[in-house]
């Protein structure tokens, strides 16, 4: 019997890591996290059973996130989560596995080199790096070999990046390190200065998907647990959709003009491609509520949600890795 290199796509995500191999699909999906014992100096759970832990760890424990705005934060850090990754998915296998990795496609050339050197000492045998509008793109059952152009909007939880593509090919891209996380830490930020009160990163996660809703005057509230800054005591407070609205405009703002940026400096030959499709909107800040329609208003270019918005970069990227038709796309 003859063994066989397992081969695997990963989207390695500011938050989340999603695995595909090759002929199964999705086969994980969980929190980018990793747990450190200092007593111990020495690296533990990772993945959702590392992230349940986090604001109730004792002071020995550190729970870390590897990747900070879509790039390495910490190489040491990063190699043990990928480390534990591939010794998880690859359970039972005697050979190294060959791995597909999407990322920003704004990083620089320290940036991806850490990524593959984390992905090969983290048990790689190979590794390749595959340009997230690509991933999104053919996720989205979209052919970019033509010379029409497209655009994608992929607003993560660490990186705003819209990418013009045509041919196979990057013709324009423009990023903004203003995301998902981003959002949160307003909310954050904004009921600490206006309401004198302290909301926990999770609740502020919380309030933007359930009471967020771009352009919308209808009125939601959620009670929470938070801690008063003035009596420094818990208590239950109420949370009205119109603050939370308040909190994050100012960053979609941000993310609008980027986007206009691009739109205005496209060359005239593109014009009538993207009016006739308008805007692939991607990642999981797409889900914001009315986001969609709030950039389509501001731009007056149609806006559309993919139908997998939290997949379809993992599931591009397993389809480049197992079509040859796509190897073009992969950089070592």
């Amino acid at each position: 019997m003859l063994f066989q290199h397992k081969y695997f796509a990963i989207d390695l995500g500011t938050n989340n890591t999603l695995v595909y191999e090759a002929k199964r699909g999705i086969i994980f999906d969980e929190p980018t996290s990793i747990s450190f014992d200092k007593k111990r100096a020495s690296f533990f759970d990772f993945g959702l059973t590392s992230k349940n832990m986090y604001g109730k760890n004792p002071k020995n424990i550190e729970i870390l996130q590897p990747l900070s705005k879509g790039a390495i934060a910490n190489i040491t850090v990063a190699k043990a989560y990928i480390k534990n990754l591939i010794s998880s998915i690859t359970k039972h296998s005697l050979l190294k596995p060959d791995i597909v990795v999407s990322v920003p496609s704004d990083l620089n050339a320290m940036e991806r080199h850490a990524v593959i050197e984390a992905g090969r000492e983290g048990g790689a045998r190979r590794v390749l790096l595959l340009k997230d509008p690509f991933s999104a793109a053919i996720g989205s059952l979209k052919d970019i070999s033509y010379s029409k152009g497209l655009i994608v909007l992929d607003i993560g939880a660490g990186v705003s990046e819209i990418t013009l593509l045509s041919c196979n090919g990057i013709v324009m891209s423009k990023s903004l390190r203003v995301a998902g996380n981003d959002l949160d830490e307003a909310i954050i930020e904004y009921f600490k200065t206006n309401k004198r009160i302290q909301i926990g990163l999770l609740d502020a996660e919380i309030l933007k998907k359930e009471l967020a809703f771009l352009g919308d005057n209808e009125e939601k509230t959620m009670t929470i647990s938070v801690k008063n800054l003035m009596t420094r005591m818990p208590e239950h407070f109420t949370v009205s959709s119109h603050d939370i609205n308040r909190a994050i405009e100012p960053l979609v703002e941000r993310i609008a003009a980027l986007v206009y940026t691009l739109l205005s400096q496209l060359p005239a030959t593109f014009a009538n491609d993207i009016y006739d499709n308008g805007i692939l909107l991607t990642g999981g800040t797409s889900l914001l509520k009315g986001l969609d329609t709030y950039l389509s208003a501001k731009l007056e270019i149609a806006t559309h949600i993919v139908d997998t918005p939290l997949q379809n970069i993992i599931l591009g990227a397993g389809r480049v890795m197992e079509d040859k038709q796509y190897s073009s796309l992969l950089s070592k």
